[in-house]
């Protein structure tokens, strides 16, 4: 730690100041200023507060933030270890700007940690409902609780992201917080309602969510269509999750049904074999099992989405054959395929 007089020193060369001027501002003799910097008086203790309006001359006067002059003031005449710096210094600042009035007595607390539970939660909870909100609408977006807690996770860590984009974000909405420490959770208060809903969504994915019983069932994935293809959640998905869950189709064996993912079809494109619902059920890693006009699921290296097409092979090649007329065959090598996937049941 710098002494009072050293970062005093300092901050007058780099604001371009005098003794004698910093003696004015201060309404001190320059006398006592010059005695100050020499260290042949110890510093006021600005600390107390009886010397809070000295304080606020001496921050204005150096224009440098109170508690940065309290840090060495207070470690100098007292040994008292500086206040750490705050992980994330920006979303510290913006807090705090948003911190309900009645938790006040909150900001000693925050200020003298890194990081405290108070401000971690906040952060947590900015973040999960910053990653709802930037879903689409669309149902086949959702996220999985699991992938949700990763994500949520890895966000939070992310300071790039935090003191960027997440305040940024936040910055437009109307919200204040505050910091229950017997639960240590966070309570929003806000007029916002994209963040109430999202809130709401949070609180049924993590609770209800969680709490689901997959037990006989078979997770959906993604939406299917002849021509456009379709292509998993951007939330990604661990193995038995799903944005849906639906039921084991019948005289499908339960051992079977704990590997197999759905995807459903959507739109009228395939109509005239299976309309706009119908569950394709899909077993992973199949590719051995697949034989001449199986119905399989595909994607290649060149395309983003995953198509559903009738197969036949033709040596090192494969022709996946469209059901609807409207749509063209495709001829592709199999070292083409990033994803070959048998549909092993249909329910209409």
């Amino acid at each position: 730690m710098k002494t009072f007089s050293k970062f005093v020193k300092a901050r007058i060369r780099l604001l371009g100041k005098s003794q004698k001027a910093l003696a004015q501002e201060l309404q001190v003799s320059p006398a006592y200023v010059s005695q100050v910097l020499t260290g042949k008086k110890s510093p006021p203790d600005l600390g107390r507060p009886r010397n809070r309006s000295q304080l606020r001359a001496w921050s204005q006067c150096l224009c440098s933030p109170e508690n940065d002059i309290l840090d060495v003031v207070r470690y100098e005449l007292h040994r008292v270890p500086p206040r750490p710096d705050p992980r994330f210094p920006n979303v510290r600042e913006f807090l705090l700007q948003r911190l309900n009035p009645e938790a006040d007595e909150l900001i000693d607390e925050i200020e003298a940690l890194e990081m405290h539970p108070a401000e971690g939660r906040a952060i947590e909870a900015l973040v999960q409902i910053y990653l709802i909100l930037q879903e689409d609408s669309h149902e086949e977006r959702a996220h999985a609780p699991s992938r949700f807690r990763e994500f949520t996770s890895f966000a939070k860590a992310d300071k790039e992201f935090l003191e960027g984009s997440l305040i940024e974000f936040f910055s437009a909405l109307p919200f204040s917080w505050t910091w229950d420490p017997e639960s240590n959770s966070v309570e929003l208060d806000t007029e916002s309602t994209a963040i109430s809903d999202a809130r709401a969504r949070i609180m049924n994915l993590l609770c209800e969510g969680a709490g689901r019983l997959y037990g006989g069932t078979i997770p959906v994935v993604g939406h299917v269509s002849a021509g456009e293809g379709f292509e998993f959640t951007d939330g990604g998905f661990y193995a038995g999750e799903g944005f849906d869950q639906v039921p084991v189709p019948p005289g499908v064996d339960a051992h079977l049904a704990a590997e197999l993912y759905c995807v459903k079809v959507r739109g009228n494109s395939l109509s005239e074999f299976f309309g706009d619902g119908t569950l394709l059920f899909i077993k992973p890693e199949s590719w051995e099992e697949i034989k001449d006009g199986d119905l399989v699921i595909f994607k290649d290296r060149n395309f983003g989405k995953a198509f559903v097409k009738k197969v036949e092979f033709a040596g090192e090649n494969l022709i996946l054959k469209s059901m609807n007329p409207l749509y063209k065959n495709m001829v592709l090598g199999k070292s083409d395929l990033m994803l070959l996937e048998k549909v092993t049941a249909l329910l209409f």
